[in-house]
C-alpha cells in the first residue's frame, strides 16, 4: 500500500479554494455593475441622449456610433440583457461555491455558465476576456478530479 502524505492531499484543496475566491471577487464586482445598470438603465440612457453632443466631441467615428448603438437598443433590451448576464454570472458563482463544498456539480455549473461566457467573448472579438474564460475553465477542470462525483 501506498501512503498518502496530508500534505500532499491538502494542496489541490488549497488551489481550489484559490480558484473559488478569484471567482467569488470577479463575480460580485461584475455582478454588482451590472445589478446597477439594469436599475439605471433608463436614467443612464436618458443622459447618454441627452449629453450625446457633449460626450461624442472628443471620440472617433467608430466609438459614436458604438455608443448610437447602444442607446438605440433602448432601456427594455439593456435590462433584459443585464437580467440574463446576471443569471448566468450567478450561475457560474454558485457553481464555484458548490466546487469549495468538494461537490462536481458544481463544476458542471461552472462550465455551462462559463461556455455562455467564452462564446459571447468570442463572438465580440473580446480577446482578453475569451483568454481568461478557457485558463479558468482549464483551472478548475485540472482540480475537478479532486471533487465527490
Amino acid at each position: 500500500m501506498e501512503e498518502i502524505n496530508p500534505l500532499e492531499e491538502q494542496i489541490p484543496r488549497q488551489r481550489l479554494k484559490i480558484l473559488c475566491t478569484l471567482t467569488f471577487i470577479y463575480s460580485s464586482i461584475v455582478g454588482f455593475f451590472a445589478l446597477i445598470l439594469m436599475l439605471l438603465a433608463k436614467p443612464f440612457l436618458e443622459y447618454l441622449g441627452e449629453n450625446f453632443e457633449v460626450l461624442t466631441s472628443n471620440m472617433s467615428e467608430a466609438q459614436v456610433k458604438q455608443l448610437q448603438i447602444f442607446l438605440d437598443l433602448g432601456s427594455g433590451k439593456l435590462i433584459i440583457g443585464s437580467g440574463t448576464y446576471l443569471l448566468i454570472l450567478g450561475l457560474s458563482f454558485f457553481g464555484a461555491l458548490q466546487m469549495k463544498q468538494g461537490k462536481y456539480k458544481g463544476f458542471i455549473m461552472y462550465l455551462i455558465a462559463n461556455i455562455f461566457f467564452l462564446l459571447s467573448n468570442i463572438l465580440s472579438l473580446n480577446i482578453l476576456m475569451s483568454i481568461f474564460d478557457i485558463v479558468f475553465i482549464a483551472l478548475y477542470f485540472r482540480q475537478s478530479k479532486f471533487l465527490k462525483r
